[in-house]
C-alpha cells in the first residue's frame, strides 16, 4: 500500500515537475482504500485460520489430557493392586515360614564343635549330651550330620540334629541354657585350646533373616535382650519391659 502511495506520488511528481495538488490527493483515496480492503482480507484470513489451528490444539489437548487422566488412574489402580497383592505376598511367605519352622520343632543346632576327619558324629552329639547331664541314646536321634562348611570361614561347620521327640530338643536346649559356660574340654576334647559350644534351635531361612534384621535393630535402637524361644524372635528393651514377639520385617520397623 505504502508502495502505491510512493508510486503515485513519484508519478504525480514527474508530471507536475515535483508539485502534487489536493485533487491529486483526492485521486489515489480509491486505490489506497482497495489497498486497505486487501490487507483487511488477508488478515481476516490469517486470523481465522489461527483460529482454527488454536481450536484444534485445544481438542487435541484436551483429549490428551482424557488420556493421561485415565491412564494416571490406570496406574493408581496398579499401585494399589500391588500393595494388596504384595500384603498378600508377604502373609503366604510368612504361613510358609511359620510351616518350616513348625518342622524344625524336634530339631537343634550344635556349632563350633571341633571337627575330626572320619568322625562319628552320633558320637560326637552324645558327648554334647552328657557334658550338658542329658545323655542321648540311639533311641533318641532320628538323624545328624554336620552342615557345609561355609567358603572363607574358619570355624567348624555346625551338627544338626534331628530328635525323635520335641521334648528332648528342648531338653538339651534347656540343659544349654543352665550350663551357659559349655566349652570343648568339656567333651573330652582338651588336644587344642577350649572353645564355646553352642546347641541353638535350628532356624528357618526366613526366621534366620528376621533374626539377623533383629540383630541390628537391637544395636541401632538400644536394645539389651534379644533371644529365640520355640522359633519365635523376643526382644526387650531394658530388665522389666515388655517382651516384643517379632513375626516380621514390619514389626522391626516398628520398634
Amino acid at each position: 500500500m505504502i508502495e502505491n502511495v510512493h508510486r503515485c506520488q513519484s508519478m504525480k511528481m514527474e508530471s507536475t515537475g515535483g508539485q502534487v495538488s489536493y485533487d491529486d490527493i483526492f485521486k489515489m483515496f480509491p486505490e489506497l482504500k482497495d489497498d486497505f480492503k486487501r490487507v483487511e482480507t488477508s488478515l481476516g484470513a490469517s486470523l481465522n485460520a489461527c483460529h482454527e489451528e488454536i481450536s484444534e490444539t485445544k481438542g487435541i489437548v484436551s483429549q490428551q489430557k482424557k488420556q493421561l487422566e485415565s491412564l494416571l488412574n490406570t496406574v493408581e489402580e496398579l499401585r494399589s493392586e500391588n500393595i494388596i497383592l504384595r500384603k498378600k505376598l508377604a502373609q503366604a511367605e510368612e504361613r510358609a515360614d511359620d510351616a518350616e519352622q513348625y518342622s524344625r520343632r524336634n530339631t537343634v543346632e550344635i556349632h563350633c564343635v571341633p571337627y575330626n576327619k572320619g568322625e562319628d558324629v552320633l558320637k560326637v552329639v552324645k558327648m554334647v549330651g552328657r557334658a550338658l547331664d542329658y545323655p542321648v541314646e540311639d533311641m533318641m536321634v532320628d538323624a545328624c550330620h554336620r552342615l557345609r562348611t561355609s567358603d572363607g570361614s574358619d570355624r567348624p561347620p555346625g551338627i544338626v540334629v534331628k530328635m525323635v521327640r520335641r521334648i528332648d530338643a528342648e531338653g538339651l536346649l534347656h540343659k544349654r541354657r543352665v550350663k551357659r559356660n559349655l566349652n570343648s574340654h568339656d567333651l573330652g576334647m582338651t588336644d587344642k585350646a577350649a572353645v564355646v559350644v553352642y546347641v541353638n534351635e535350628s532356624l528357618s531361612a526366613g526366621r534366620r533373616r528376621l533374626l539377623n534384621a533383629a540383630r541390628q535393630a537391637k544395636r541401632e535402637k538400644g536394645y539389651t535382650y534379644l533371644w529365640i524361644r520355640g522359633g519365635k524372635v523376643l526382644m526387650r528393651k531394658s530388665q522389666g519391659d515388655p517382651v516384643k514377639v517379632l513375626n516380621s520385617m514390619d514389626n522391626i520397623s516398628d520398634l
